[in-house]
């Protein structure tokens, strides 16, 4: 396909997306969730097809888990599905029926066209000759051996220190919640006991980069160790309801495990996501009743559980429009830069407030524990404008390292902060830099005292 008709395909998205937001209805309405819901697929799809390394791309699947997060609830409301009855939950779900909802659809699938817009913009980089020499490039493992590397051995260890080193204490942690009985206590006994813990989030970075960092090395026999403590992990985490603290990390490795191998794409690879958010819908059903129903294992069900970040949007748009916050106009992103600088030059913070340019702060103070969204970011700093900066401001971080050459050292440091950024899928920029320059700080240390010799 020529690169003047993907730029074509491009536009008509994005005239799609921009028509879509301005004919959002005043209140949810099942006709408008199909147009949303088919023109956010195919931008998922043309996201994936013109993307550098198709499926395996760091953009590719960050626009795939983040469809999951925002789109699942949208696709059910499109086929009719009554979201509140099935679930036996109005209260949880009070915000699907708020005037606000509609719009919140519209931001979303505005944010996900002009991260595909963007991809496809990048595409020119790839010479796509014929369909038959694309799916030859891709049928062969090519290894890139960084065994030889005086970066590897150091990175090694880090890389076990860390994930070995974050399970570990996240299972001390665990057990005083009950051991074996804290896997099915549920979701919100989890959060309200992790609160005594606030070094949690530090404990799911180093678990992250960890494994991210894994996938870096190249040499399955290094990984496989990890590997397997990570997938032991991952099945008792994901049993619990820690989904993104799990398929972030998982994420990770495959990007990072994908520049070093160039993995090959299958139709029935699909299998792989459809059981895992079957697997999704029965944790939750069984934790309820505590019984195992065929009907418990469905992918839409699943979807419809993930997809409560949409809520996030839907908060955000009632703070501005109660008055009870304003557009920002890009502090909540300079904010938490400009609160590691006071810390390093110890300048004094004023604690009698809390700081509600951090929207983590915001909604935990206003609302509770619900996370937020690179939407909804967005959107606190300048509406629609702000969503598609955004979403076109990651497409450009996440496509410039998938076309960068593959390197021990660049992909140890843009892998890490791959993790990092899947993260914010499900929550506010605010960790962001504060755990990019402790990823970079780490890293450096350790390069520059550890590094082999000769």
């Amino acid at each position: 396909m020529s690169y003047a008709t993907r730029i074509i395909i491009s536009l008509l998205l994005g005239i799609a997306a921009v028509t879509l937001y301005m004919l959002a209805p005043d209140f949810k309405d099942a006709g408008y969730s199909v147009y949303v819901s088919l023109v956010s697929l195919a931008c998922l799809y043309m996201n994936i097809k013109f993307a550098i390394r198709g499926i395996w791309s760091a953009s590719s699947i960050f626009i795939a888990i983040f469809w999951c997060f925002h789109f699942g609830v949208i696709l059910a409301n499109g086929i009719g599905i009554d979201v509140a009855n099935l679930t036996g939950n109005d209260i949880i779900w009070r915000w699907i029926n708020s005037p606000y909802y509609p719009k919140a659809e519209a931001l979303a699938v505005l944010g996900i066209a002009a991260f595909t817009m963007v991809t496809i913009i990048r595409s020119r980089l790839i010479d796509f000759d014929s369909e038959e020499e694309e799916e030859e490039e891709y049928s062969d493992e090519v290894r890139t051996d960084n065994t030889a590397s005086p970066y590897y051995r150091s990175l090694r260890a880090l890389a076990y220190v860390l994930l070995v080193g974050g399970i570990g204490y996240w299972t001390f942690i665990m057990s005083s919640l009950g051991g074996i009985t804290a896997l099915f206590a549920g979701y919100g006994v989890y959060l309200k006991f992790v609160e005594s813990y606030p070094i949690i989030s530090t404990i799911y970075w180093a678990i992250g980069v960890g494994f991210a960092l894994l996938g870096v090395l190249g040499n399955r026999k290094d990984i496989l160790p990890g590997f397997v403590v990570f997938a032991l992990w991952g099945g008792i985490a994901f049993v619990m309801g820690l989904r993104g603290e799990v398929m972030y990390p998982a994420s990770a490795f495959l990007v990072t495990y994908a520049r070093q191998f160039r993995l090959p794409w299958r139709p029935r690879y699909l299998i792989t996501p459809v059981l895992l958010l079957s697997l999704i819908s029965f944790v939750r059903e069984y934790r309820v009743d505590g019984t195992i129903k065929q009907e418990n294992f469905n992918p839409v069900y699943g979807l419809l559980e993930m997809g409560g970040s949409l809520q996030t949007v839907v908060i955000a748009e009632e703070w501005v429009a109660n008055g009870l916050d304003k557009f920002r106009y890009g502090e909540t992103i300079y904010a938490p830069f400009e609160r590691i600088v006071n810390r390093v030059t110890l300048t004094p913070a004023d604690a009698s407030q809390p700081d509600f340019r951090l929207m983590n702060v915001a909604m935990a103070d206003r609302n509770g524990p619900y996370g937020f969204s690179p939407i909804a970011e967005g959107f606190m700093n300048m509406g629609a404008v702000g969503v598609i900066a955004i979403m076109m401001l990651l497409s450009l971080f996440l496509n410039y390292f998938d076309t960068r050459p593959v390197s021990i050292l660049a992909d140890s440091y843009f892998g890490g902060i791959i993790y990092i950024l899947f993260t914010f899928i499900r929550n506010s920029f605010t960790h962001i830099p504060g755990q990019s320059l402790l990823l970079a700080a780490t890293l450096t240390i350790v390069y520059a005292f550890f590094k082999r010799k000769g």
